[in-house]
């Protein structure tokens, strides 16, 4: 399954629904999307990953560079709904401390 991509504006911010497997053949496109965005002026920008069933290194390095990138923008980027396999990959990782809105209960290291 590839990647799908839909972008809703709401409250103030950018919701990109991702819907099937983030990975190197589909990437680019994400990445597009979120540079286009941040370029674009959005402030707030999120990812909902709540449909992706799978996300390998070439998916988490454009969310990081995208995450890097907004905030070189005086913009956020955040992601919700990562479950499963995909939500273990960013625990794993540590990037869930600063891609997910807000730090996990007790952490006070949410910044990269």
């Amino acid at each position: 399954m590839g990647l799908a991509l839909h972008t809703t504006r709401q409250d103030g911010r950018a919701v990109i629904a991702a819907r099937g497997s983030i990975d190197l053949h589909s990437s680019d496109d994400l990445r597009e999307r979120l540079t286009s965005l941040v370029d674009g002026g959005e402030e707030r920008i999120v990812v909902d990953l709540t449909a992706v069933d799978f996300c390998d290194s070439s998916g988490l390095n454009v969310l990081v560079r995208a995450y890097k990138h907004a905030r070189a923008h005086d913009a956020k980027l955040t992601v919700t709904g990562a479950y499963g396999r995909v939500e273990n990959v960013l625990r794993t990782t540590g990037l869930d401390r600063f891609l997910i809105e807000g730090p996990p209960a007790g952490d006070t290291t949410a910044e990269v």
